[in-house]
């Protein structure tokens, strides 16, 4: 039988999982609530089962991508923004007792896998190294280079949404100002919104169009104003490429890699950012990495978390 394994993403609602094949063919998927709410355990009883279900009773090797601060060589969930009440807890050791001694497991940081299945079978599939950026409710990043995941010396790199963009700048749920997850993310576009109708004598229809929004729906909301010839809502996503163009220069300057690879529901809105934030790459990068890399949009379609777990699980790093 060929070996499979699994790949599961962890988010603060659902748990996806699917079955893997050594050559990146999902045979298998499911979805279920994750309840994170309820807490850790919750969620550790949820993977147990999501695992049985697809491994069709047989739990081979299991790749998991989790949003947070993950040391992923002790195997540790360090911070976890989407889980109720954790703290360097250890999840792989828990997991294993409830699977059994000959498990498998592989925990990592959300964003670094799914860098790694865009490497792996994405849009970086042709190339050594490259970053992705995710531009979710936060920002999450993950660096391949030469073929590899670099996660640091403490399993925690690729922070790339906690670059300083503006020193004196927003506010950021790490507790600095500034960063790039304050400029780049849904909960920036949000932020921009409510300061832009809060400034007197600007005319915006998102006046109009935010009450009643939910808001997860705020950045498509911004979109569409935007594509209507609003000037508050282009001006939006003009700050946010130009702070992407400036996270995405320093990238460019210190690793030099092929190409960058832009994610997460946020990059729905490409058309609405990405020429600013390639001007500005543009302008800071230095010449010849900065005309070398590529940027392009992620091709997963979603997968991206699952298949880099995945991928982790096979023995890849």
């Amino acid at each position: 039988m060929e070996r499979t394994v699994i790949g599961m993403d962890i988010g603060g609602t659902n748990l996806r999982g699917a079955l893997v094949t050594p050559e990146g063919r999902i045979l298998k998927r499911l979805r279920i609530a994750s309840d994170a709410d309820d807490g850790i355990d919750a969620v550790v009883d949820n993977i147990v089962k999501l695992a049985a279900e697809l491994g069709g009773g047989e739990v081979p090797g299991i790749g998991i991508g989790i949003a947070g601060v993950i040391d992923s060589r002790a195997g540790v969930i360090t911070q976890a923004p989407n889980i109720a009440n954790v703290t360097n807890y250890p999840i792989r050791d828990n997991l294993v007792k409830k699977l059994g001694p000959g498990a498998n497991v592989i925990v990592e940081n959300d964003a670094n896998c799914a860098a790694l299945g865009e490497w792996w079978t994405g849009a970086g599939k042709d190339v050594s190294s490259l970053v992705m950026i995710t531009l979710g409710t936060g920002v999450g990043g993950g660096i391949i280079l030469g073929g590899r995941l670099w996660s640091g010396a403490d399993g925690m790199g690729g922070e790339a949404g906690h670059m300083t963009i503006y020193p004196d700048g927003a506010l950021c749920n790490c507790g600095n100002y500034g960063c790039l997850e304050s400029y780049a993310s849904a909960t920036a576009v949000r932020r921009m919104v409510r300061e832009a109708l809060a400034e007197p004598g600007v005319e915006t229809v998102l006046g109009d169009m935010i009450p009643g929004s939910d808001p997860d729906d705020i950045p498509e909301v911004v979109m569409s104003a935007a594509l209507k010839g609003d000037a508050a809502s282009i001006d939006i996503w003009e700050r946010f490429g130009v702070a992407l163009g400036i996270g995405m220069a320093s990238l460019v300057n210190i690793l030099n890699v092929e190409m960058i690879v832009l994610g997460g529901g946020v990059a729905r809105a490409w058309d609405m950012f990405i020429e600013p934030a390639r001007a500005e790459l543009k302008k800071r990068g230095l010449r010849a990495p900065a005309e070398r890399v590529v940027i392009e949009r992620a091709r997963l379609n979603g997968d991206e978390g699952m298949l880099g777990a995945a991928y982790l699980a096979l023995g890849g790093r």
